[in-house]
């Protein structure tokens, strides 16, 4: 007789499943959820420490130090908005000052707004008055500041890279100053059934009784492509994370987004979610670094996007077991100005994406790879360590 725990594992399995069917069906048919994600923080400095970030998705609101975040999904209607403020600006000892920069971002279905505004801007000891539109400025010949850029999902308030040592600070030293992005959506309701046909009229015959009926044909019952976590599927991100339902969020790169964001710290792990195969290791313009595994059973595949950095053996045929560090969590591409994230995207069957999100709730879950198991097969001395930048190969593997 099987023991309680037994019995209580099994029932999570049966729920976590019957969820995940049921979010396939309502995407099969048509039918999808308001969403809305806001994300703001107040300044990235150069070790990727983050001041005042706060994020929301779906229904509620945040604020930190000098950023304040809301989103709301009430009525099917989705609305999101994201704000962040800073004051006495000074970097690199004076070569960019400024009073204060103020951006702020707003969605709905209908669209989105963004703006900025940075007050008393001087740059390399000349003054720039208050900015209020996409500029950019040399540092004096030590690198390049980049004002209220407002490309991809956010506006970022500064963006300042020295190309040189500075006053103490190295080349390469990059400084983000006031970020705000947000997205939303509405619901869709699914759609109207079809009116039932005409029940056909009964044959007519001249002895009442023994006319036989016709046979009703049998209704095939309807497939669903489900992904088993029983089967050895493991979540992507190994360490602390967030993410919410932003499948089908619009973007003006892509027309709209095909997987989840998983916000993690700059370098958190990223382990292969299946046993299987990586393929299309490389770089790209919009998801930066970014690889597929395909798993060895059923042929599903999974889109890794934004990556800082491989796993050091990481490179297109690499074979690979469920939780094996395969890279790390970054901004690459046209992530640049958001919060470090993964984007994961689901392909059954190496067909079109559907949405990861019920995937990734039945994986943080049942985890079928133990918690340390990252560190047991990549320890000292074999492979790179959560948070390593490696030397790549120019654009590895097409």
């Amino acid at each position: 007789m099987p023991s309680p725990r037994n019995i209580l594992i099994a029932l999570v399995a049966l729920a976590a499943l019957g969820a995940t069917t049921a979010a396939l069906a309502a995407r099969s048919s048509g039918a999808r959820p308001a969403t809305a994600t806001a994300v703001a923080y107040q300044r990235t400095d150069a070790d990727g420490s983050q001041k005042g970030l706060v994020s929301a998705s779906g229904n509620g609101s945040k604020r930190g130090v000098g950023t304040q975040v809301s989103a709301s999904t009430a009525g099917g209607q989705g609305t999101a908005g994201a704000s962040a403020r800073i004051r006495n600006v000074n970097l690199f000892g004076g070569l960019v000052t400024a009073d204060a920069v103020s951006v702020s971002a707003s969605a709905t279905s209908a669209g989105d707004g963004k703006s900025g505004r940075i007050r008393k801007l001087v740059v390399n000891g000349q003054s720039q008055g208050t900015v209020t539109k996409r500029s950019t400025y040399d540092l004096g010949g030590h690198g390049k500041l980049v004002a209220l850029d407002d490309s991809g999902r956010g506006i970022l308030g500064l963006r300042a890279t020295l190309t040189s040592d500075y006053n103490g600070f190295p080349a390469g030293t990059k400084v983000k100053i006031a970020y705000a992005s947000a997205s939303a959506r509405d619901a869709v309701a699914p759609p109207q059934p079809k009116p039932a046909k005409p029940k056909p009229a009964q044959p007519k015959t001249t002895k009442p009784g023994h006319a036989k009926p016709p046979k009703a044909k049998r209704r095939k019952p309807p497939r669903t492509k489900v992904l088993l976590t029983s089967k050895g599927y493991v979540f992507p991100v190994y360490g602390k994370h967030s993410y919410s339902d932003d499948y089908g969020a619009p973007r003006q790169d892509t027309g709209h987004h095909e997987g989840n964001d998983i916000f993690a710290t700059a370098g958190t792990p990223v382990v292969a979610v299946c046993k299987g195969t990586l393929h299309r290791v490389g770089t790209n313009v919009v998801p930066g670094n970014r690889l597929w595994v395909k798993c060895d059973k059923g042929g599903d595949e999974f889109f890794y996007g934004h990556l800082s950095a491989f796993a050091n053996d990481a490179h297109s045929g690499l074979h690979v077991d469920a939780g094996q560090v395969v890279g790390f969590v970054g901004s690459t591409g046209d992530a640049e100005q958001t919060p470090p994230h993964l984007h994961f995207e689901v392909h059954p069957g190496g067909g079109a994406a559907v949405d990861p999100y019920p995937f990734l709730r039945a994986w943080e879950h049942r985890r079928d790879v133990p918690a340390a198991a990252w560190v047991k097969a990549n320890g000292a001395g074999a492979g790179e360590q959560p948070g390593t930048l490696v030397v790549v190969r120019d654009f590895l593997d097409r």
